[in-house]
């Protein structure tokens, strides 16, 4: 597996997809917070960095596919022949937002009245 350098990587801003070319693979440190891969075109092997008391972990995955991945995790991803992919927030890791009312004026309405008027 032959790491090449994010100047030969091509990101499409169209879709913000990476592209790997052949036999290229990238390391892609995770966060902050979770993210997610999910493949648009092709295949990819990743490799989950591992520690002492845990092994790394391996994964194929191909068109249409996601993996769900934990902040601070370390990524090497290889294009298997050729892949396009995209590194998401996915909605679950986003804080809730509270919801506001908005209570906007309404003015030359005939028949509208302001709540309680």
């Amino acid at each position: 597996m032959n790491v090449t350098s994010k100047s030969s990587i091509q990101v499409s801003h169209d879709d913000a997809a990476w592209s790997l070319a052949q036999g290229e693979a990238m390391s892609l440190p995770i966060g902050p917070g979770r993210r997610e891969l999910r493949v648009l075109d092709g295949r990819v092997w990743v490799t989950q960095q591992g520690a002492l008391d845990m092994p790394a972990h391996d994964y194929w995955l191909t068109a249409g596919e996601t993996l769900e991945v934990q902040d601070g995790a370390q990524l090497v991803v290889e294009a298997w022949p050729t892949a396009r992919f995209q590194l998401l927030v996915p909605p679950q890791a986003c804080p809730a937002r509270r919801e506001r009312k908005l209570s906007l004026p309404v003015f030359g309405l005939p028949g509208l009245r302001p709540a309680g008027a």
